[in-house]
């Protein structure tokens, strides 16, 4: 497991040891340790007639790396956590686990050659129908995910003619859960764009071809051509059309994997603040439809979403659409922190003031090998006043298999093998944030979500609301109490399970 957790890192690590001793300069290397005792009637969240309370000891060193510099922009952040258990750890804990969410961006060549990377290290869950829930402990249906990206890349300008991107990605995606193969990725994209030159009619046009392998399927290869045209009829409102052909190299259930694509839509930009794009059209698997949707105000973001394509449970892990937190946050103090590194560190404290997650509760992307059509709905609004900061989500997401149910065998037993040919899953999320004075605040998180097989003909609901004070003893110490609620169906099992928890915790930077 330690080799495949160098691998994940190695990569990005290389990419920012090949840079300029100049560019690795004006680093922040931040750590710090949190203590946390939690007691809880149900740590492993096992059915309700097999529950047992326990208290659970926890200590989490960390680190926080950041670079922001013209030439390179690094952001990582590291956290291990050791659990010590009162009386015998039970089966569904975890002794250790670590997390990890790590990007940069950088130049190598001015105005010529670029490239950005990413790793992370995740506990996920395995599957939509068991125990769901965000305490740091639990390994019931969860199982830990790592993931890296790298993507060097080539920009070219044609004078106000075209501009043109020319890049190559390399991803790797693994995890502990047997018969979820770690698979690789190589895709190389091109794409070119008019320029100013095309004030009224602007085009574009993308190539993308990606050989994929994972060890249980034969080795894919995936390729993409579109088209584009985009007609300003005025300043703010654009007529847009795409046409292009999508090949994908699954083995299917006997439906098509390749065909011709098109759509027609629009887009309107009436001011900074606001932004809405539509369209509608065709593609291999039958009707495709996309909408993008933003607003912001002085104490407001709105955001809207909805897309289909054909994607994979890794894709998800690499690129994963749920509604990022820092992003809502950042977006609610643009107008009071313009600089976006100094609103970034405003952000990233203020999430951890607070203990929010990096993002809002959303679909389970549970562990498949196979190919899948997702259809994804969106919908969430920021809301900040003079002592609240409210978030709230809306989704919806189903998922039909494409490719064959063999290649999921070795994931599931018998009788659960077809449990994710054709999946709903819907929830909702609200988190409120309440400041009782410079140093103190409490907050109120809730959710539910519901998951819905619609091949076994079963369904589960899940969830969980959190109560959290914070407060912050000096810049460097802080520290919190937490009551939390978790609770669900066990489809798979028949029953049900709950978990009651407090914790207190004390977070000390160094």
């Amino acid at each position: 497991m330690v080799e495949r957790r160098s691998r994940a890192l190695l990569a990005p690590a290389l990419v920012l040891a090949l840079l300029p001793s100049a560019v690795r300069a004006a680093w922040q290397v931040t750590p710090s340790v949190e203590l946390r005792e939690t007691w809880s009637d149900n740590p492993s969240l096992r059915s309700d007639g097999e529950k047992r309370s326990q208290f659970i000891t926890s200590v989490s060193p960390g680190v926080t790396v950041t670079n922001q510099t013209p030439r390179l922009q690094v952001s990582a952040s590291y956290q291990l956590n050791a659990f010590k258990y009162s009386g015998e750890r039970t089966t569904g804990t975890d002794n250790v686990n670590s997390s990890l969410s790590a990007s940069a961006k950088g130049m190598v060549v001015n105005d010529l050659l670029f490239f950005d990377a990413a790793a992370g290290i995740t506990q996920t869950p395995i599957s939509a129908f068991g125990p769901v829930g965000d305490n740091p402990y639990s390994s019931t249906n969860r199982s830990e995910v790592r993931s890296y990206r790298v993507s060097p890349y080539l920009v070219h300008g044609f004078g106000s003619f075209a501009s043109a991107q020319l890049r190559y990605t390399h991803d790797m995606v693994d995890s502990d859960m047997p018969g979820f193969a770690r698979s690789t990725s190589d895709s190389l994209n091109l794409s070119i764009n008019s320029g100013p030159t095309f004030r009224a009619l602007g085009w574009g046009l993308q190539l993308n071809r990606a050989n994929e392998e994972d060890g249980i399927a034969p080795k894919q290869i995936n390729s993409k051509v579109l088209a584009s045209l985009r007609y300003a009829m005025t300043r703010t409102f654009s007529l847009t059309a795409t046409g292009g052909y999508d090949r994908f190299d699954y083995e299917s259930m006997g439906e098509g994997t390749k065909g011709a694509s098109w759509s027609g839509g629009f887009s309107y930009n009436p001011s900074a603040r606001t932004s809405l794009q539509m369209s509608a059209g065709k593609r291999y698997y039958g009707n495709s439809y996309f909408l993008a949707a933003t607003h912001r105000s002085r104490y407001t973001v709105w955001s809207i979403n909805y897309s289909d394509d054909v994607t994979r449970s890794r894709s998800n892990f690499l690129l994963p659409s749920a509604v990022d937190t820092a992003s809502m946050l950042s977006q609610l103090f643009i107008s009071q922190y313009p600089d976006p590194v100094m609103r970034a560190l405003v952000v990233s404290a203020y999430m951890r003031a607070l203990n929010l997650p990096s993002s809002l509760p959303n679909s389970t992307n549970y562990f498949s090998n196979r190919y899948m059509l997702q259809r994804q709905f969106n919908a969430s609004v920021a809301l900040r006043t003079a002592r609240t900061t409210t978030l709230v989500s809306l989704y919806k997401t189903r998922r039909e298999a494409l490719s064959l149910l063999e290649y999921d065998s070795s994931l599931f037993g018998a009788g659960q093998q077809n449990i994710n040919d054709n999946t709903d899953q819907t929830g909702l999320a609200v988190m409120v944030d309440y400041r009782l004075g410079a140093r103190t605040n409490v907050s109120l998180a809730a959710n539910t979500g519901r998951s819905e097989s619609r091949s076994s003909q079963f369904s589960e609901r899940n969830r969980q609301i959190r109560a959290h004070l914070s407060h912050t003893f000096s810049p460097k110490l802080s520290g919190g109490v937490e009551v939390r609620r978790t609770s669900g169906g066990l489809a798979l099992q028949g029953g049900s399970y709950s978990e009651n928890a407090v914790a207190a915790s004390l977070s000390m930077k160094f």
